[in-house]
């Protein structure tokens, strides 16, 4: 059986053949895109701040940043591509305002858990079908209340169109009512990387029939994948590509 995440399946809708070149022929990338290893490292940071307000501590703004450092150094130990005005320092530094910032704006409620897991059967939750593939994936945070949080780094705000259209959220919203029968409470936030970074929170919310549409879409690329239909999706994207060679080489089957 077929097992998907949300970022593959977004993989896959981005281009597919770069989603055969990553998952399907495993071939090691020669680098990564600096911003995507930067959103890695504050998310890192993040987590552990949140892993910490659980146990029953409050670290320090100083703290946290000194896990961002430690994973942002690492992150840097492997071949990055740094976008246009961008750099390992002013990245560094960026990254420091924008966690200080995160720490301050949160507010002292607890979260529930923090990096949680689902694996789900992916049933269509308007016709009762079950599919013949497994949803897993993991949740940045979920508030006390159920509320459901996706974490990103970014350079510009998202709209309320493109937040009400987010897959992942979408995704992790029908994992949720697969699991409790209910539709959870949805939020985005962004922590945005301009000269004085600021958190953007947004909340969405799901119907039924979001959710039947998440499904068949998610059963869609499931059955293209099975199906090995895998073609380049010519964008601004490939220029940002670590496997535009790959794609350069290729020749359709």
């Amino acid at each position: 059986m077929l097992t998907l995440s949300a970022s593959q399946v977004n993989a896959y809708l981005g281009c597919p053949l770069k989603y055969r070149f990553r998952y399907v022929d495993r071939i090691p990338p020669p680098w990564r895109p600096a911003a995507l290893a930067f959103g890695g490292s504050v998310h890192a940071a993040a987590e552990w701040l949140h892993k910490e307000r659980i146990a029953g501590r409050q670290p320090t703004a100083e703290e946290v940043l000194r896990i961002f450092n430690a994973d942002w150094f690492a992150q840097n130990l492997d071949p990055l591509v740094f976008g246009d005005r961008e750099s390992k320092d002013e990245l560094t530094e960026k990254g420091q305002a924008m966690l200080a910032t995160y720490v301050e704006a949160i507010d002292g409620a607890v979260p529930r858990s923090v990096e949680e897991r689902f694996e789900i059967d992916l049933v269509d939750p308007v016709t009762g079908e079950v599919f013949d593939l497994r949803l897993v994936g993991v949740v940045d945070l979920v508030e006390e209340d159920g509320t459901v949080v996706d974490l990103k780094t970014a350079a510009r705000v998202v709209s309320q169109a493109d937040l009400d259209r987010h897959l992942q959220l979408s995704i992790y919203a029908l994992a949720a009512f697969v699991e409790t029968g209910a539709v959870p409470k949805l939020r985005l936030d962004v922590l945005l990387k301009t000269k004085v970074p600021r958190l953007d929170r947004r909340s969405t919310t799901r119907s039924l029939d979001d959710l039947g549409w998440t499904a068949r879409l998610v059963h869609g690329v499931g059955r293209a994948i099975e199906n090995g239909h895998f073609f380049p999706n010519p964008s601004w994207r490939c220029t940002e590509c670590e496997y535009f060679g790959n794609c350069q080489a290729w020749q359709g089957e």
